[in-house]
């Protein structure tokens, strides 16, 4: 693989790196969505840093907080999931990991997406700063993904899938199967 090679990591190893990561970085996405203000200034001079709000963005807008701390909450149960599926060697917590950073990162850029639209002309900076953090998250979230599937499908093969038969094995098996059935023992033994 080629992130192995450039990385000097285990797929194992890059598995519980994508964990500790996702766990850090969704504690600190939580604390800065959460702490993002609408409006500042007091009422007579008071400025809304979004324009009017319909339809499906006010009902974003209004829930938003519900919905960053639904998926919060759920990435950090995935990526504990993770580590503990790393640690007891189960592949169905590193399925589970991948199919949630999917669904996560499409719901987030959906979020960014919308709210992006909204923002007024004079707070344009905040808008750079939605798309570099959205845009930084997933490039990081994509680095440890690869540690994590190839993790899954080696514990989904099995321990002795990458143990591969050389010519040389195989000929020694055919020899040995064949002096057992000059033998009169037919039973055929199977190197897996």
């Amino acid at each position: 693989m080629f992130w192995q090679r450039k990385c000097m990591m285990s797929p194992r190893l890059g598995s519980c790196m994508a964990g500790i990561f996702t766990i850090f970085i969704t504690i600190q996405s939580l604390i800065l969505d959460l702490n993002q203000t609408s409006s500042f200034g007091k009422e007579p001079n008071k400025f809304n840093i979004y324009e009017e709000l319909q339809g499906v963005t006010l009902w974003t807008f209004t829930h938003k907080n519900n919905i960053t701390i639904f998926l919060s909450i759920t990435t950090l149960l995935a990526s504990c999931f993770l580590l503990y599926s790393v640690h007891m060697k189960l592949y169905l917590g590193l399925l589970v990991y991948i199919l949630w950073i999917i669904i996560y990162e499409i719901t987030c850029f959906s979020l960014i997406l919308l709210i992006t639209q909204v923002i007024q002309p004079p707070f344009l900076p905040i808008k750079y700063y939605l798309w570099i953090s959205q845009i930084s998250r997933m490039i990081f979230h994509a680095f440890w993904l690869p540690f994590v599937v190839t993790y899954a499908y080696n514990l989904f093969k099995g321990p002795y899938h990458l143990a591969k038969k050389s010519p040389r094995t195989k000929l020694y098996s055919d020899a040995v199967s064949e002096s057992w059935s000059h033998m009169g023992m037919n039973h055929e033994r199977k190197f897996t």
